[in-house]
């Protein structure tokens, strides 16, 4: 299985519905290729993860790199492993990271705009984002059946302290 964590910029804001859409379409898509993964938007910075089969996974990644929606996409983790996904509970899944409720739920504070742009450049803030983003959306999920589609296992159980 390959892993890969990368972070771009958008080039357009695009409003949550947008968003939206675009993650509904990738998780059908995913589902297809096995891929899961989860991604997270603030002020248009963007983080995402990808897992799967790695030839899978560096195509998509390669049509992501084109994309001109965005730029400045920088890989952070490239990682091969023969253990199961870390985020498979969704082909695809969004968590918007614009309510500071969220910040204060998982972080203990706030986070700012430009803070956030400047310390999702390093993969461990990256992937430390990503895994509270997506244990919080495992945790608060109601998965109602227009979701079905995007779910690829259960819930995962929260490691013990």
């Amino acid at each position: 299985m390959l892993t890969i964590v990368y972070r771009s910029e958008a080039i357009d804001r695009l409003p949550y519905s947008a968003l939206a859409d675009i993650c509904l379409f990738s998780a059908r898509s995913n589902c297809e290729r096995g891929i899961t993964g989860f991604l997270v938007e603030l002020d248009g910075i963007f983080l995402q993860v990808l897992e799967g089969d790695p030839d899978r996974v560096d195509r998509l990644f390669a049509r992501i790199v084109d994309d001109p929606r965005h730029r400045n996409v920088t890989l952070l983790r490239r990682e091969t492993s023969d253990g199961p996904p870390e985020f498979g509970f969704w082909a695809m899944n969004f968590g918007p990271l614009d309510t500071p409720t969220f910040w204060q739920a998982i972080f203990g504070t706030p986070m700012r705009s430009e803070e956030f742009r400047q310390r999702s450049q390093g993969v461990g803030f990256a992937r430390d984002v990503l895994g509270r983003a997506y244990m919080h959306a495992c945790i608060v999920a109601d998965v109602d059946p227009a979701a079905h589609d995007m779910v690829r296992g259960n819930i995962p159980a929260l490691a013990p302290i």
